[in-house]
């Protein structure tokens, strides 16, 4: 049987994640992840590493709280292991506050975080201006150190990293069976989706604060 050759576009946590899974659940195929930047230099490195999800209102909240489950029990396994410290993964405990009460004071997530509980008056009174907070402890990922780990799964796993920048996913069709696009904004100018844009969470960081 002929090697799958699959092609992940994009080196950010994203596409780097992506190319590790495919790694291993998919044996015998050849990974390359192709991009014009590796880290240090992408978006992914300065990127927030906190797990905690956002509501994103067209997304059942069910599949959410599937998607934050498993994740939130990946990078469990990835902290508890001899390699956390190289990849950065560890948890962290702390508050999320807030200047007004939210929509809901119990948030889907509750009960897939660590220690999920509303914090008392005494605790809320350290910070004058917020009148709600909610304590727990989560995971978080430092990506300096993470992307780095990530490279070295894939290349252990056989995989390659290629320097180069896609004008067009057709310039791969002759040598890939397979390509997965992670461009994340890059897909604006790659493949014309316009749709896509950074979120900054505007509204939630003007209201709340955390950690």
């Amino acid at each position: 049987m002929d090697t799958v050759c699959i092609a992940v576009i994009g080196a950010g946590v994203i596409g780097l994640s992506t190319a590790s899974c495919i790694s291993q659940l998919v044996p015998g195929c050849s990974v390359t992840v192709i991009s014009d930047r590796f880290t240090p230099d992408t978006t992914s490195n300065v990127a927030a590493g906190m797990l905690i999800p956002h509501t994103y209102p067209d997304t059942p909240v069910p599949t959410q709280k599937r998607w934050f489950r498993e994740t939130f029990q990946h990078l469990s396994e990835i902290a508890k292991s001899a390699e956390a410290a190289d990849a950065g993964v560890h948890l962290v405990s702390g508050w999320q506050i807030f200047r007004s009460i939210p929509a809901e004071e119990v948030p889907f997530w509750a009960d897939v975080v660590l220690g999920f509980r509303k914090m008392t008056e005494a605790e809320l009174r350290r910070f004058p201006q917020y009148v709600f907070g909610q304590a727990f402890t989560t995971l978080k990922c430092e990506t300096s150190a993470y992307l780095p780990w990530l490279e070295k799964r894939i290349k252990g796993s056989g995989g390659l990293l290629l320097t180069r920048r896609i004008e067009d996913l057709w310039e791969l069709q002759p040598s890939f069976d397979i390509v997965v696009n992670c461009s994340g904004l890059g897909s604006r100018r790659l493949v014309g989706d316009t749709t896509i844009s950074p979120d900054y969470c505007l509204t939630a960081r003007r209201n709340q604060d955390g950690f």
